[in-house]
């Protein structure tokens, strides 16, 4: 028993050894090809990579670049093709076919700009501010009781933007990576937490003088509700966002 594992472990560390030694070796090549000259490089290209490279310089001339432009997008390739030739993967399998690739450098795909937090905070706000605006118009519309000033226009604005900020950060959280995501705990605490700040705020607002935070008739919320739906119209074509607001 004691000689079959120790073999074993000897298989184990050879194995290790002869990985250990690829990966040095492939380090090696690689610092060798990025100290090596552009040049140097293409003499040592594979007869079905000189084609590629060949097919897609002449196909960028075709597409409008200048020889000069052609030359430096094609120079930009070269090592990466090198690279990968070595551990035989050959150009078209890099890159697909040279007309792909040749449209992939003529018409590049511009990253998706993230939006930070605070704008799509914002977003988020105005969209609350539309609902809750629609929801208050329609009650005040149907009910014929004076209301009072825990429906005011400022308990609505910073409602709104509590509500607003508490769902992005939620929705945040939710899009990340499973093992990036905090725990359930957490997010439930934080949850929690905001809940009850905005009870509290609630409970506060009877006591903001109706001056600063008049109710409104019911056509008036619905004038906010759509003056908050347009501005989030003209928010979101301005900062230029696509997420969605809720899942």
């Amino acid at each position: 028993m004691s000689d079959d594992i120790r073999k074993k472990n000897q298989k184990a560390a050879v194995k290790q050894k002869e990985k250990a030694a690829k990966q040095e070796k492939q380090e090696l090549t690689k610092e060798k090809i990025q100290s090596t000259s552009i040049e140097d490089l293409r003499k040592n290209l594979t007869n079905k990579n000189e084609e590629y490279v060949f097919k897609l310089n002449k196909k960028l001339i075709e597409g409008g670049f200048t020889e000069d432009e052609a030359k430096e997008s094609v120079d930009n390739l070269i090592r990466e093709i090198v690279e990968n030739q070595i551990i035989g993967v050959p150009a078209n399998q890099l890159y697909g076919p040279v007309t792909k690739k040749a449209g992939d450098i003529a018409h590049p795909v511009k990253p998706k700009k993230k939006t930070p937090y605070w704008a799509l905070g914002i977003d988020t706000s105005l969209l609350f501010l539309t609902m809750f605006g629609l929801l208050y118009g329609v009650v005040a519309l149907t009910n014929k009781k004076q209301p009072t000033n825990q429906t005011g226009i400022l308990t609505l604005l910073i409602l709104s933007f509590l509500w607003g900020y508490l769902l992005t950060w939620f929705n945040m959280q939710m899009r990340k990576p499973k093992n990036e995501r905090p725990g359930w705990l957490v997010t439930i605490g934080y949850l929690v937490a905001g809940l009850a700040m905005m009870m509290v705020f609630l409970g506060l607002a009877q006591a903001i003088p109706t001056v600063i935070n008049p109710s409104l008739d019911g056509i008036g919320y619905l004038i906010v509700a759509a003056v908050a739906f347009g501005a989030r119209f003209v928010y979101r074509k301005l900062m230029d966002i696509h997420e969605r607001s809720f899942f």
